[in-house]
């Protein structure tokens, strides 16, 4: 069986989080760059917490892999209210739910507090990883990093 191998050539990145206000956000954006060609990572949160961990890494990865990627757009949108939801689930056994508070104080250097609660608000993240991309080492200095946010009103805002 041979496989055919299509040559994309990207033009910008994407990271945009997982869930309807998300979905709205990529399908404004994306009306509004009908010529580009955009290679899109989707996360459930678009914070990047690590300047050296695996979503880090995927987004320097593809900008070495394509080259023609000049700009990384951050997508989010701003809640109503700031609140949280944990994803430690109150089901979870007490020993499974203290071997993972373990490792992740351990392992990750994060609180369990900051790993097991999401924020419904993704405007920080955006602009906490747009900050770490920016000035990461390892970001090719052409390529530009940029945010734009879904508000109250469901209207994008751009924010280069």
């Amino acid at each position: 069986m041979t496989f055919r191998k299509n040559t994309v050539d990207y033009d910008m990145l994407i990271l945009v989080g997982i869930g309807p206000k998300a979905d709205l956000a990529l399908e404004r954006f994306l009306d509004g760059h009908k010529q580009k060609k955009p290679l899109i990572f989707r996360c459930e949160e678009v914070l990047v917490w690590d300047p050296y961990g695996s979503l880090a890494r995927s987004i320097l990865s593809a900008l070495m892999r394509y080259s023609a990627i000049q700009e990384i757009w951050i997508l989010g949108y701003k809640s109503k209210q700031d609140s949280t939801f944990s994803i430690l689930s109150e089901n979870a056994d007490k020993r499974t739910a203290s071997t993972a508070t373990y490792l992740i104080s351990h392992l990750s250097g994060l609180s369990e507090d900051r790993w097991f609660h999401v924020p419904s608000d993704e405007s920080s993240g955006a602009w906490k990883t747009a900050h770490l991309l920016q000035n990461h080492p390892l970001l090719p200095r052409p390529v530009k990093v940029k945010v734009a946010l879904l508000d109250n009103q469901d209207h994008l805002i751009v924010q280069e």
